[in-house]
């Protein structure tokens, strides 16, 4: 294996380019200089929901056999890498990037965002622990995590549980945010409300259980009575189930935008006068910072997020956002409502910018991946 990353990496496997980790990555290696040779295999789109079933397991695995036949055609062009990077999603083809980071005497860089087993059984409880479905992911998981030279944990708690979960050694664990690509038109400013206008509060996911949508609606009920209005945005696991539950309440003041392309996702993001990012109360929900709260700060927007220790490793309380108790609708209601007040909107707002432009830009996320391939030789 080589040394410290000096020109050039390959990014590797089934990862979508288009999701932010990947993207933030990719720009960011680039904008530092470093040249990137993409492979890339897409797997069948299927959401979680679906890859959990058994015709979707199957769907899948027929997928990853394509994926590796594709990356075999396009990898018999020689050239130099210092290091084969696995983006997200790619854990069924991390052996085989083993294989060919071998060949290339590069190193093998993971990215797994998040484990397989933990995902589908823990955190979404879609795949029993103990099935045929459940043992086979926890396979995957550890043959991934134990094939690389490096994995890469978007939280320092992400960390420790793919320390502890998976036997990796702290040595081959680096702690790499997820970013978010830059805003043209943050300021940070907060947008003045003219007398009876509402405060518009943006929350987007696939409504996995990780969210926390449900404290979302039971803090939109507690303040159907003030200028709020509540967006959500995206489909996924508990789409129906929150839908009945806000029709139960007869919440008038939430808005169903459903999917929403990364632009349109972007562009109500800025718009927004607040944005929530994750209440979940599960483990993983308290080791993750997620997506959307980088998203929003690189548009300079108030956040309220869970308080946790993954989020207390990024953010500040009172300064460059607002925590709340995972779970608590009392608790988002009453926060929410404090920022009615605008002068604390704009304080946040260029708060989270700063913090944005200080730790969060793809050339400060792509910085800690290349500072971790020089420590690690």
């Amino acid at each position: 294996m080589t040394g410290a990353v000096t020109g050039a990496v390959a990014y590797f496997g089934t990862y979508d380019p288009d999701h932010p980790r990947n993207a933030v990555l990719l720009a960011g290696l680039r904008e530092r200089g470093v040249t990137v040779h993409e492979f890339r295999a897409p797997l069948p789109a299927l959401d979680a929901a679906a890859m959990a079933t058994g015709a979707g397991a199957a769907r899948v695995a027929g997928g990853v056999l394509a994926a590796h036949a594709r990356l075999a055609a396009q990898h018999r062009r020689r050239l130099a890498a210092d290091a084969v990077i696995v983006g997200y999603p790619g854990h069924l083809v991390v052996p085989f990037a083993r294989v060919v980071a071998g060949v290339r005497r590069a190193r093998l860089v993971f990215d797994p965002l998040v484990s397989l087993g933990d995902t589908f059984s823990a955190d979404r409880g879609l795949v029993a622990e103990r099935s045929a479905l459940g043992g086979a992911l926890a396979v995957a998981d550890r043959v991934a995590f134990g094939c690389a030279d490096l994995v890469l944990a978007d939280t320092g708690e992400q960390a420790v549980f793919y320390g502890s979960r998976f036997g990796v050694p702290r040595e081959r664990l680096a702690v790499v945010p997820v970013g978010a690509l830059p805003e043209p038109q943050a300021t940070g400013a907060a947008r003045p409300l003219s007398a009876g206008e509402p405060l518009v509060v943006f929350q987007y996911g696939k409504w996995s259980p990780l969210h926390g949508a449900d404290t979302v609606l039971a803090a939109a009920a507690r303040l159907r009575d003030r200028p709020v209005r509540f967006v959500l945005a995206g489909e996924g696991q508990l789409s129906a189930t929150l839908r009945a539950e806000a029709a139960r309440l007869a919440l008038e003041n939430v808005e169903w935008v459903g999917m929403q392309s990364p632009a349109q996702l972007r562009a109500r993001t800025l718009a927004a006068d607040v944005c929530l990012g994750a209440f979940g109360t599960s483990a993983k929900a308290r080791r993750v910072v997620p997506t959307k709260v980088h998203e929003a700060l690189a548009c300079g927007r108030p956040v309220v997020t869970g308080d946790s220790a993954a989020a207390r490793e990024l953010l500040q309380d009172g300064v460059d956002a607002l925590l709340v108790s995972p779970g608590d609708g009392r608790a988002l209601a009453a926060t929410v409502e404090r920022l009615l007040d605008e002068r604390l909107r704009g304080a946040l707002g260029v708060a989270a910018l700063a913090l944005y432009w200080r730790a969060l830009t793809p050339a400060a996320v792509a910085g800690r991946l290349l500072a971790a391939l020089e420590q690690r030789p």
